[in-house]
Order: C-alpha cells, then sequence, then structure tokens
C-alpha cells in the first residue's frame, strides 16, 4: 500500500480550507512545524480513514474540530498497480452518523454496512491497525510498542506481519472438527453400550416376559377383589354420611335456639332494668307540673309588666324628639339675634360721619351710604320678621302634655328583673315536663315489650327442650364415619397402587416383548456402529494432526523460525550503523524452564526475548540510555517493516516515524538519517515528523505544517 493523496476538513485543528496533499511527487520527507501545529493529526487521518481509530482510539467525536459538528477524511492509495480510495465522515448531529465508502477508481466497492465495508479493506491490504502501528506506523511515545512487549505478545505481532492468522484458522477448524468426531464418538460409544446391554441379557428378557406375563394375571385378579370391597366401604361410609349430616344439622339447630333464647334472657334482663330506671326519673320529675303551673302565673306577670315599659318607652322617645326640635328652634333663634345685632351695629356705624364701606374699608361717599343704610335696614326688617316667626308654645305644651302621661305611668325595674330571673326556670321545667312524658311512653313500651318476650321464652325453651330430646335419641357416628373414611381413603390408596403396579408390570412386558423382536435387528445395528466407530477414530487421528501442525508450535513456529535470522540480520545492520557496530541483538525463541523434568533435565519452553549486547556484554533492556533504547526500537521496528513489506501479503509499501528523535545527539540524529537513506528503496514512501529544526534540514522535501487564527494547514517544500 502506497499512499497517494490525502484530503481532510475539520479534522482536529484543521479547518474547511485545507489544502489537497499530493505524496506521489517524493519518497521519502519530514513533517516539520511546532509542537501543537497539527503534524501528528495528519497521520491520525489517515489511520482514522482508513481503520476508524487513532491515537486518541475509537472515539471519533473527539477529533471534530472544536466547535464543528462534522469532518471528513478521504485518502487515496494504491496496491497492485491499482488506484483505490477510502473516505469517512462523521456528524455528531441528532446522535451521531459515520458513512464510510470505498471506490476502486470508479467502481464503488463499498458494502451494506460500515463493518463489512471496514472488513473489506482489511482484507485488501492484509493488515490491520494493531499490525500497521507495531510495524511501519513507529508512533510518538511508543518507538518501544515491540520491545517491551512481553514474549507471547511479540509472537502474535510477528504471526500477525507474517500473515499466519491463516494457519490459526486452519488449526482452528480442524480443532472443531476433532471435537465434532468426539461427540459423534462419544454417541456412538452409548449407543453400542445400549446395544450391548440389550443383546445380554436376551435369555433374560424370555425369562422376564414369562414373570411379567404371570405378574399382570395376578395383579388382575387383585384389582378385582380390590374394587370389590371399595364398593362395600364406599355404600357403608354413605350411609353414614347421611346420619353423622342429619345430626350436625339438628346440633346446629340445638345451638342456633339455645343461642337465641340466652338472648331472650339477656334482653328480659336488660328491660326489666331499663323499667326500673325509667320508674326512678319518672319518681323525681312527679313534682314538674306543679312548678310549671306557678311559673305561668309570672308568666301574666311579666307580660304587664312588659306593656307598662314598652309605654314608658314610646313616651320617652317622643319626648325625646320633642326637646330636640325646641333645641333646634332655640338654636336658630339665637343666631337670627345675633345676625340682628350685628346688622344693627352696621347701620349705627353707617349714619356716622366719615363712615367706611363695610366691604372694602374705604369711606363711603353720600349715594354709596344711602345704598349701604337701605341694603341693612332690608336686612333687618328680614331678620325681625323670621325671629316673629320662631314659636315654641305648641312644643312646650306637647312636653307638659308627655311628662303628666310619664308621670300617671308606674314601672318598677327591680321587679321586672327579679320576675325575669324566676321565669328562666320555667324553660328548664318545659324540658323535665317533656322528658317525663317521653320516659313515660318509653315505661309503656318497654313492659309491653317484657310481656312479649315472655311468651317467647316460652315458646324457645320448648323448642329447645325438644331438639335436646331429638339430640338424645340420634346416636353420634362421627367417629365411625372418620373410620370408615380412612378404611375407604386406604383400600383407595391400595387399589391405585395395585393398578400402577399393573400398569407397570405391562410396560415391562410391553419392553421386554419389543427388545425381544428386535434381537436380530440389533446385532446387524452393532456390526453398523462398530464399522462406524474405527472410521471415526481414523478421521480424528487425522484432524489431530492437522491441528496440532497448524498450531503455534507447528507451521507457524516453523515460519517464525524461519523469519528470526533476517529480523536478526537486518536489526544488526541498521544497529551497526547507527552505534558504529557497538551494539547488537540476539532473538531467542526457546529458553530453559526453571523446573525439571522427570528425567532430570530442564525442559524448553517457547519464547521470544530480545538480547542486546555492546562491548560490556550482554544487558537488560532498562539498562541502555534512552538514546540507545531508541536505536534498537527503531532497528528492530525498521525491520519489521522491511519484513512486512518483503513477505507478509499485506504488501505495505509505507514507513512512518511519529517524533521520538530528542533522545539521541547531533552524531545520532545524523546516523539514523543515514540509516533511512540506506533504507529508502525498499519503502515506496516514508514520512518522518520531527518539531527539531537541526533534523528537518537533514531532508530535502518537508511538509511545514503552521497554524494560524483559521486552523492549521500545511505547505509542501523541496518539490
Amino acid at each position: 500500500m502506497i499512499p497517494t493523496k490525502l484530503k481532510l476538513s475539520n479534522f482536529t485543528s484543521y479547518g474547511t480550507s485545507v489544502p489537497e496533499l499530493n505524496l506521489t511527487d517524493f519518497n521519502m520527507a519530514a513533517i516539520s512545524g511546532q509542537n501543537g501545529a497539527g503534524k501528528s493529526s495528519l497521520l491520525d487521518s489517515i489511520t482514522w480513514c482508513l481503520w476508524g481509530t487513532s491515537r486518541v482510539g475509537d472515539s471519533a467525536d473527539q477529533l471534530i474540530r472544536l466547535g464543528q459538528t462534522e469532518m471528513s477524511v478521504e485518502v487515496s492509495f494504491e496496491l497492485d498497480k491499482h488506484l483505490y480510495t477510502v473516505k469517512r465522515q462523521r456528524i455528531i448531529k441528532s446522535g451521531g452518523t459515520t458513512t464510510l465508502e470505498l471506490w476502486s477508481g470508479t467502481h464503488n466497492l463499498t458494502e451494506g454496512t460500515i463493518k463489512a465495508t471496514q472488513q473489506k479493506i482489511i482484507d485488501l491490504l492484509h493488515l490491520s491497525f494493531e499490525t500497521f502501528v507495531n510495524s511501519a506506523f513507529i508512533r510518538q511515545g511508543h518507538a518501544d510498542e515491540f520491545t517491551t512487549k512481553g514474549p507471547t505478545e511479540r509472537k502474535r505481532i510477528l504471526a500477525d506481519i507474517l500473515s499466519l492468522g491463516h494457519y490459526d484458522q486452519l488449526e482452528e477448524k480442524a480443532k472443531e472438527k476433532v471435537k465434532e468426531i468426539q461427540t459423534s464418538l462419544q454417541l456412538l460409544g452409548y449407543q453400542l453400550l445400549e446395544i450391548e446391554a440389550e443383546l445380554s441379557q436376551k435369555e433374560e428378557r424370555t425369562e422376564k416376559k414369562k414373570i411379567a406375563e404371570e405378574k399382570v394375571v395376578r395383579l388382575e385378579a387383585a384389582i378385582r377383589e380390590s374394587e370389590a370391597l371399595l364398593k362395600i366401604l364406599r355404600e357403608e361410609r354413605e350411609s353414614l354420611s347421611l346420619i353423622v349430616e342429619q345430626r350436625q344439622k339438628l346440633e346446629q339447630n340445638y345451638q342456633q335456639n339455645k343461642q337465641e333464647l340466652t338472648e331472650i334472657i339477656e334482653q328480659g334482663k336488660r328491660r326489666r332494668v331499663n323499667i326500673a330506671k325509667l320508674e326512678e326519673e319518672l319518681a323525681q320529675l312527679a313534682t314538674v307540673d306543679e312548678k310549671i303551673a306557678q311559673l305561668k302565673d309570672l308568666q301574666i306577670r311579666k307580660e304587664k309588666l312588659d306593656q307598662v315599659r314598652q309605654q314608658k318607652l314610646e313616651l320617652e322617645k317622643q319626648l325625646a324628639q320633642i326637646n330636640s326640635q325646641i333645641s333646634s328652634k332655640k338654636e336658630r333663634q339665637q343666631q337670627l339675634q345675633q345676625r340682628l345685632a350685628e346688622v344693627e351695629a352696621k347701620l349705627s356705624n353707617s349714619q356716622k360721619t366719615g363712615a367706611k364701606c363695610p366691604t372694602c374699608g374705604q369711606e363711603m361717599g353720600h349715594n354709596e351710604k344711602a345704598h349701604a343704610q337701605q341694603t341693612l335696614t332690608f336686612d333687618q326688617t328680614n331678620l325681625n320678621k323670621q325671629l316673629k316667626e320662631i314659636d315654641l308654645t305648641t312644643e312646650e305644651k306637647e312636653v307638659s302634655q308627655l311628662e303628666k302621661e310619664l308621670a300617671k305611668l308606674s314601672f318598677n325595674a327591680t321587679e321586672y328583673l327579679e320576675v325575669l330571673d324566676a321565669l328562666k326556670q320555667l324553660e328548664k321545667f318545659q324540658q323535665q315536663k317533656e322528658a317525663k312524658i317521653e320516659k313515660q311512653a318509653t315505661l309503656e313500651s318497654e313492659k309491653k315489650v317484657v310481656l312479649e318476650m315472655r311468651s317467647l321464652f316460652q315458646n324457645k325453651n320448648n323448642q329447645v327442650e325438644k331438639l335436646q330430646q331429638e339430640l338424645v335419641k340420634l346416636p353420634n357416628q362421627s367417629a365411625k364415619l372418620i373410620e370408615a373414611n380412612q378404611q375407604l381413603h386406604n383400600q383407595e390408596k391400595q387399589l391405585e397402587s395395585l393398578r400402577s403396579e399393573e400398569k407397570d408390570a405391562r410396560a415391562v412386558l410391553g419392553q421386554v416383548t419389543e427388545l425381544i423382536s428386535r434381537t436380530a435387528q440389533m446385532e446387524k445395528v452393532q456390526a453398523q456402529k462398530n464399522e462406524d466407530k474405527v472410521k471415526l477414530q481414523q478421521d480424528k487421528e487425522a484432524y489431530e494432526e492437522l491441528a496440532q501442525a497448524f498450531g503455534k508450535k507447528g507451521i507457524q513456529a516453523m515460519i517464525i523460525e524461519n523469519a528470526i535470522p533476517e529480523i536478526e540480520e537486518e536489526a544488526n545492520s541498521l544497529l551497526d550503523r547507527l552505534t558504529e557496530g557497538r551494539m547488537k541483538i540476539h532473538l531467542e525463541t526457546q529458553r530453559e524452564t526453571k523446573t525439571k523434568t522427570a528425567g532430570g533435565e530442564k525442559g524448553l519452553v517457547e519464547t521470544l526475548d530480545i538480547v542486546i549486547s555492546d562491548e560490556m556484554g550482554e544487558r537488560s533492556y532498562e539498562a541502555y540510555s534512552g538514546g540507545e533504547q531508541f536505536r534498537v526500537n527503531l532497528a528492530i521496528r525498521l525491520a519489521l517493516s522491511k519484513l512486512l513489506t518483503h513477505r507478509a501479503g499485506s504488501k505495505l509499501q509505507f514507513l512512518v516515524i511519529d517524533e521520538g528523535f530528542g533522545t539521541q545527539d547531533a552524531q545520532g540524529r545524523s546516523r539514523i538519517v543515514e540509516a533511512l537513506d540506506v533504507i529508502k528503496n525498499d519503502f515506496a514512501k516514508i514520512l518522518v515528523i520531527t518539531h527539531l529544526e537541526e533534523l528537518k534540514e537533514e531532508f530535502p522535501v518537508r511538509i511545514e505544517v503552521s497554524k494560524g487564527p483559521s486552523g492549521s494547514t500545511f505547505e509542501v517544500v523541496g518539490v
């Protein structure tokens, strides 16, 4: 796979106006720029488009540019001289949707689902994302992805690079076939055991048939006898049930009447107590009529006092009204006299020399005096006329007459209050009288009921005595009925047991008869089953050998063993350039176990250990400096990438190195560039991501990434 073109929109820090990246004009280039400019995002866009994942994992929504609702990436690549294009888009509106398309030129190869299309891309590349990042994509901070993994993980990654997964599928299919045959053999074994068991009992079954036939005859006779006895017991039970039921009804009637008689007696006692109480209460109310008669005289006396009181109130009201009228007239008279005095004073002043106007305060002339005197004289005459019209004679006569009438009325307030206080007792005595009448009616009713209850008591008592006599005459058969029910239950159970035993005996007889009739047939089946068993055993052994051959310790181990020298040779060749021959690695595929075998020797276990050595000898990976570790990691990863290119079915011709050069000094970085220059002919496309200014100058072609207000962008320099 050789990438040829990259188009992206709203991916991480990139906006919508990103130029198209043409990768066909160069073999190797450096992607340079400041930290955070978006260098690694270019490679993330390729992995997300092809595999749906990136450094941040499978969550595509985290890759959409901040503030945007959708992103898209389009990657074109060449494979086996054919041009393919993958388009992936993510929209987060309305719950989020993703689309994935695969094109070969103008032919749409997209499947019905994203999952199916994704699998088609993986099958086309012969490469999963995990294999890519462990071989051809050396991610930032993950250069030691292969070196630091355990032996099992290393072997699995190496198996993926060598496309050994096909052998895993063949091994699994062979194992499944072994399981199927084993299940068939197990089932066949059970069947043969059953057949052998049946055939071994041929003579036994003849004897069993005779015994079963005799048992059926014997049980049939026992069943007939049990059924006859059961019929007799049922008739006896029915007879006893009728007697017991009759006695239960009679006893229930007796108890009910006895309870009613007790209630009549108790009710009679309660009513006699109530009668005594009513008679006692009526005795206490005997004098209430006399007291009510005495109070009626006071009522008449009160009515007379009410009349006098009412007359007095009316006369006092009239007297108050007339006095009010007199007061009003006198007040009017005083007002008129006061105004007349004022007018006469003004008239006297107007006749004097130098008199002034009563209105404006200026001295009046002759005409003005005459006019003022005329006006004041008119007012004087009018006021005198109004005074003469005021007459109090009529009102004074009425007052005198009313006072005489009031004097004639004799009303004693103290006496009136005493009468009122005495009459308050009348209402209480009236209530007592009503209670007396009600109690008398209740007393008469209670006495009448008592007389009726005496008659009811006599009748009910006679009925109870009669029922008691009938109970004495009728014997209690409950115990016998219980015993009869138990006998009937036992007999029914015995009959049920006999019938069940007879049914089982008939079933045994039928089975034995059937087995005897098919003995010859079973012998033929046994012969055929034995032939099938032999064939299945042969098939099982063949598939077990195939499963072992296809397994990780078979063909796969042989392929890996053959690949190990190539990886060692390529890695050591690169390390020789990177370290001036100081360091080398050795890959061990087996090591001795700590425990010994039964023969006293140590066993061997499959592994994939990386042994590193320099001029000081062998040391662990952790004992080397960061720069030395990076060179080892780079050498191994590049060796794996070349192995993937030369031998794997993926046909990958694309190598990516994302940062990681910060641990190297100037000489180390120069050697790494030289090593890349050596292997550049092994890859159609090599991209190196770096932010180091001194390193990017080593590359003739650079993709310079920058970030501005509108987002990240890039420019290809040196083409």
